[in-house]
């Protein structure tokens, strides 16, 4: 078995992110870390972002910096990796792509706790960088630029300190004198001697034991620019809870110095500084046992200002100023600012944005309405009680809008299905195409999120036609590039006999005076010349200038138009019978005809390429018949209308025909293009014009075919010589295609209308042909007005509707269905197609628990903090208002209710209307883990089978109890009744139906239950399993089971012995997250590590097993260390990087191959594709071998290594691998072909095919 892996959704959680100038403009710019790729985002004027690259990195990447040189323009970036290396990293904006400047070795690969690479700190002058791991190593690089002004970086300086634990570093600001970086970190050398270890302690124990017994220190390291070394230059004791400095900007910005944040504290530190410290204040209801602490942090800094946005875990962000004079600190001011959701990371832009990475769930970027000025001697201080703590009331707190925000506003978010927890591929609706379904997020954040193939759209206005359209245009107000106004100005709508013409402004309304003439069906309406408009109609056309002149043409005799092209020069008409008559503008901007010609044949198609940059005219035409093939002719004079290349249709009917100038910014054609020009290469002129290959400013041609069947040919036409090559396939849906032009981010793209509608586009410089989530259209055309400067207005049957394409460069849209609590499982009922729903959340704070008993004290202060503010807010105006606003804080922030409380709910959902059928509350105290249907004997009846536990602790693993919860459905599936709860000794994680009865891992034991009338009879128990059995599957007389610790395990079950006999195992430890049978023999897992991988039992086992009727072989056959006697051949293994969730054995195409689904803990999904042929093997084998050594990892990470993190990669190749060929220079595209004997067109157009083919 060989798979190819694609990744199909990228990851989508955030752990770090920076801000800076890194294309060399002054728009800011986002570089986000998705822990194995990179992703810089933009955003415009009105804050939505939008995605300008993304690439893998085929590494962990454990944290990025931005830093730029002393009076320099351009931000870079330093990447700190798991490959041993740090790397340095430029954007290359003609490029696309980050370009690789430095390269420094200086350790292992791996994440390893001695390796540096954990933590970044820069000089704020951009002079220097240390590098610095989690214990013990930290390196100083010298940045510095050479006589041509490039980057240049020193030899490492060593900072070592043996048995030390560092927390968090960052550049101190010192002006230009010699650089100094501040840490936080704690010696551990006398626990570790007294212990009797060395220096390889063990880390885990001192964190435990030994760490509250040592003293945190703030440390100086200063980096001496003339001797060339670095020293300890100051060390002093920081509070135990210390866990981030922050650096405050220095010189003449500021006093320099650093923030420590601790528990409740935000203190300031300097050499020769006393300490200046100031409490965090708290929210109401909060612990006042448990501090406030820090988790992450900003600042933002502009000439005479600075401050610094933190936030705690409880979501709130706080304002931290500074009062000082020179270099003397006087006060540390800190005032809550809003509360948002829980973030990763914060990011405070330089024009006026937040950037907040969510932990779980949306990305949002925020627009500062204040800067909380107003704040600062307000409610933090006015509620300070007699121990100095100080109490404010959230806004907007937990996802619940108590108060909006006050001094932040979202403008864009960017999705996230972090983490997905639960996974399946099914048709619900019945749209034919399958959705995906995910559980993500937790708590309040938790939600069942819908994907589908293809772009969301917006519908901006619907509206009813008084018939069924033929045709819609749209017409600009100015066809200069350079006019003010370039909305547009009419829309013009055609029907059997009549034609309607509507006004474009605040309202649309119907216009008769444009000239248009509305008593015939029209054909084809273009601008034209100097503002000029074309109407093409069956009998003539008219040309109606700017000034409302109108010039018709009439067809000759009782000929009549059927198909017309034109573009802003030149027009051409078909005419029945075959006849071709073209036109073109003059210099007083009259249409002349030009040349006649007779293909007797009728014309199916006529379409006219739009002018080249630089040109007045056009160069080519193409015209097809009914059956084809199509002709690309001439419009050069000395060979008007003569015939330059064809393309073969296999006299499938043609529908419409495109040819369209595109953008790409893919590296191989840039440099063959070049050469071709200068006649340096003579053998590829062929392939000079791949669709997949980058082009020069004037763009590539591509001719686009929608055939009667429903499928889109396209290929590319040759600028210079009117050939066409690299000709790819595409089926869109069953209908004809029909296509249509429109413009996506200002470029050109096309709209390919079948059963479904998809855009061709251009997305991060590559072709993307995706789906978009409407209804099926018949005619469109893109549509710019004031409201909407990007649209596309488009007809369905007898209505017009206005839509715009959200979200461009995703490949799923998503449909968000918000859930109580942090989901475990969902099911589907597999006689009605319910979505059935378990959600249990831990300290969970319900109404029925009493706040007394969980904290009497917290309840306390709370009511005292409440009364003192109602008292001061009825001096206030309006005491209505505010005695409406103090309930509900007792109500919501309550303490949280503590461990060993749960609660659980089991919810019944339409997957088609999404309405909550039924939401059962488990009692108090009982949370749900697994959840399955199960249909006891032949009754048929389907019932629910729920796994609980009743004040469970996660830490040290107790509970009170443990049982099966069965539950009857009722009133059509809709509602559930409890029959009986059976009592067991542990938690089930994992159960399924078997063979009419009920199989469940009880703790370390497999058991087959059957339905009693009481309580579910135990018919059958093997104690066979090492620990903790967390899934099931079964097929026939098999159990496939998951250990959480010891991989997979077989088990025969025998009917006439009623025993379970576990017969084959695997030889590794895994840590189990997920599994999903392939065929009777083969089983494929997922660990918790990242590795994905596929195990089978050897042929003559199986054999053996099936052929041993009595089970008595079985029964005295024993492996050696308590294992099982046979074990399990080791099929396929891979590192995907990240913790996989699920994996799902289905198809994504409609009669397409079944292929492997993955999901990770970061949001993405990936696919595993069996591979049918051993020559697509031998193909896609020798790409990856050539792709290695010639593509080389961003950071440095060699690939083969990373993909065999933990066990060595087998039998899978790296498709996201083997993508990057585009992405190469042409020489390198041109040398891996010739090791795979074909064109790089060739082997593009198979990594293609692969994709589009086998899965969407």
């Amino acid at each position: 078995m060989y798979l190819y892996n694609l990744t199909l959704q990228r990851p989508t959680s955030v752990y770090q992110s920076i801000s800076g100038n890194f294309s060399g403009t002054k728009q800011v710019e986002i570089v986000l870390n998705h822990g194995r790729s990179l992703e810089l985002i933009r955003y415009d004027e009105n804050g939505k972002m939008q995605s300008v690259l993304y690439t893998e990195v085929f590494g962990i990447v454990r944290s990025i910096i931005p830093f730029r040189l002393t009076s320099g323009t351009k931000d870079y970036i330093i990447v700190g990796s798991d490959s041993g290396r740090v790397v340095i990293l430029e954007y290359n904006s003609q490029k696309n792509q980050f370009d690789k400047i430095h390269q420094e070795t200086f350790g292992r690969s791996g994440c390893r706790r001695i390796v540096p690479g954990q933590y970044l700190a820069v000089d704020p002058k951009g002079r220097a960088f240390m590098i610095g791991a989690i214990e013990k190593q930290k390196l100083v690089y010298i940045l510095n630029r050479d006589s041509s002004a490039n980057l240049t970086i020193s030899s490492p300086l060593e900072a070592h300190k043996s048995n030390t634990i560092v927390f968090s570093m960052c550049g101190v600001d010192v002006g230009f004198d010699n650089p100094i970086f501040a840490t936080i970190s704690v010696d551990y050398t006398e626990e570790d001697s007294s212990s009797g270890g060395g220096g390889g302690g063990s880390i885990e124990e001192m964190m435990d034991e030994d760490i509250g017994k040592k003293k945190k220190l703030l440390t100086y390291y200063e980096l001496d620019l003339g001797l060339n070394n670095v020293v300890r230059k100051w060390s002093d004791q920081v509070d135990d809870s210390a866990n981030i400095v922050m650096t405050v900007p220095g010189g003449t910005e500021g006093p320099g110095g650093v923030l420590v944040a601790s528990e409740d504290y935000i203190v300031y530190r300097n050499q020769d500084h006393a300490e200046v410290r100031s409490r965090i204040p708290r929210r109401y209801g909060s612990d006042p046992n448990k501090g406030v602490l820090i988790i992450s942090h900003s600042s933002h800094k502009q000439k005479g200002m600075f401050f610094f946005l933190v936030q705690s875990e409880h979501g709130d962000l706080y304002k931290i100023t500074l009062d000082y004079q020179g270099d003397q600190v006087s006060e540390v001011n800190v005032n809550y600012f809003d509360t948002i959701v829980l973030a990763n990371c914060l990011t405070v832009l330089k024009n006026g944005f937040l950037f907040a990475a969510s932990e779980f769930g949306d990305h949002t970027l925020y627009f500062f309405k204040s800067i909380g000025d107003e704040e600062e001697e307000g409610q933090a201080k006015r509620l300070e009680d007699k121990d100095g703590h100080l109490w404010f009331t959230p806004r907007n707190s937990c996802g619940t809008k108590m108060e909006e925000l006050k001094n932040l506003e979202p403008t864009s978010h960017l999705s996230s299905l972090s983490p997905i927890i639960d996974f399946k591929v099914l048709d619900l609706v019945r749209e034919e195409n399958p959705q995906l379904y995910s559980l993500c997020g937790t708590g309040l954040n938790s939600s069942l999120k819908v994907l589908r193939h293809g772009l969301s759209v917006t519908t901006i206005t619907t509206a009813n036609l008084p018939g069924v359209p033929s045709g819609i245009w749209t017409v600009p107000k100015s066809t200069s590039p350079n006019a003010i106004d370039q909305t547009d100005k009419y829309i013009v709508v055609s029907f059997v006999g009549t034609t309607s013409v509507l006004s474009v402004g605040d309202t649309i309304q119907e216009n008769h005076e444009s000239g248009i003439l509305e008593t015939t069906t029209t054909l084809l309406v273009k601008s034209m010349g100097d503002d000029a408009i074309i109407q093409v109609f069956p009998t003539g056309f008219r040309h109606i200038k700017s000034d409302l002149r109108i010039n018709e043409w009439r067809a000759p005799g009782r000929k009549t138009i059927v198909r017309a092209s034109a573009n802003q020069s030149q027009l051409a008409i078909a005419l029945s019978g075959g006849e071709i008559i073209y036109f073109e503008l003059d210099q007083a901007s009259n249409l002349i005809e030009i040349i006649k010609k007779d293909l007797r044949r009728d014309i199916a198609c006529i379409e006219i390429s739009p002018i080249p940059k630089g040109r007045n005219m056009a160069r080519f035409i193409a015209v097809s018949d009914w059956e084809g093939p199509i002709r690309v002719l001439s419009l050069d004079r000395d060979n008007c209308l003569g015939q330059v290349s064809m393309l073969d249709t296999d006299k499938v009917y043609i529908e419409s025909l495109s040819i369209i100038e595109m953008q790409l910014n893919e590296m191989g054609i840039e440099t063959k293009k070049s050469q071709s020009q200068t006649g340096q290469t003579t053998t590829t002129t062929t392939s000079t014009s791949s669709a997949s290959s980058s082009v020069t400013s004037g763009g590539s041609l591509f001719l686009f075919v929608g055939l009667k069947n429903g499928v889109v040919k396209r290929a590319t036409l040759d600028s210079v010589t009117g050939e066409l090559s690299d000709i790819r396939t595409r089926l869109l849906g069953r209908k004809p295609v029909k296509l249509f032009k429109v413009k996506v981010r200002g470029s050109n793209a096309m709209l390919a209308l079948s059963s479904r509608v998809w855009l061709n586009y251009i997305n991060q410089g590559k072709l993307d042909i995706v789906p978009l989530s409407i209804e099926p259209l018949e005619n469109a055309s893109n549509l710019s007005s004031e409201q909407s400067a990007e649209s596309i207005v488009a007809t369905s049957e007898n209505k017009i509707i206005i839509f715009s394409i959200d979200k461009l460069g995703d490949l799923f849209n998503q449909e968000t269905i918000k859930l109580n609590a942090t989901p475990k499982r969902f099911i589907i009922h597999p006689q009605t197609s319910y979505i059935i729903i378990l959600e249990t959340e831990t300290n969970y704070n319900t109404d029925n628990i009493d706040i007394d008993k969980i904290n009497e004290q917290s309840e306390k202060l709370l009511l005292e903090k409440q009364k003192e503010l109602q008292q001061e807010m009825d001096i206030d105006d309006d005491d209505q208002n505010n005695n409406n606003e103090i309930e509900p804080f007792k109500k919501l922030f309550k303490p949280k209710a503590g461990k060993g409380k749960w609660k659980s709910y089991i919810k019944i959902m339409d997957p088609i209307t999404h309405e909550s059928l039924e939401s059962l509350m488990l009692e108090d105290g009982e949370a749900g883990f697994s959840v399955c249907t199960c249909s006891f004997g032949e009754s048929g009846e389907i019932f629910l089978v729920v796994g609980c536990v009743t004040d469970m602790v996660l830490n040290p693993k107790s509970h009170k109890s443990a049982h099966l919860n069965l539950y009857r459905f009722i009133d059509g599936g809709k509602k559930l009744e409890l029959l009986y709860k059976t009592e067991v000794e542990e938690p089930v994680y994992a159960m399924a139906q078997f063979q009419g009865k009920l199989v469940c891992g009880v703790g370390k034991s497999i058991r087959i239950y059957d339905m009693g009338k009481k309580k579910l009879l135990r018919k059958c128990e093997t104690k066979n399993l090492p620990n903790t059995i967390v899934n099931i599957h079964s097929l026939g007389d098999r159990l496939v089971v998951g250990d959480i610790q010891e991989s997979i395990h077989f088990i025969k079950y025998k009917r006439s012995e009623n025993m379970l006999y576990v017969f084959a195992d695997d030889l590794a430890p895994r840590w189990m997250t997920s599994s999903v049978m392939l065929d009777y023999d083969t089983v494929a897992g997922a660990d918790k590590f990242g590795n994905i991988f596929v195990l089978r039992l050897p042929l003559l086992i199986s054999d053996e097993v099936e052929e041993d009727p009595t089970g008595t072989k079985l029964k005295f056959e024993s492996g050696t260390l308590n294992g099982a006697p046979h074990k399990l051949d080791h099929i396929a293994n891979f590192f995907v990087g990240d913790t996989v969730t699920t994996l799902n054995k289905t198809s994504l195409v409609v009669g397409g191959p079944e292929v492997i689904l993955y999901t990770t803990i970061s949001g993405a999904i990936g696919a595993l594709i069996p591979f049918t042929s051993r020559e697509d093997v031998d193909f896609f084998s020798t790409l990856e071998m050539n792709m290695r050594s010639d593509c080389l990892p961003l950071c440095g990470r060699d690939h083969l290594a990373y993909r065999s993190y933990y066990f060595p990669v087998k039998n899978i190749i790296d498709g996201d691998l083997c993508e990057q060929f585009s992405t190469l220079n042409y020489q390198k595209q041109l040398s891996i072909s010739e090791e795979l004997s074909r064109s790089p067109s060739e082997v593009i157009k198979k990594l293609e095919e692969i994709r589009s083919q086998k899965l969407l």
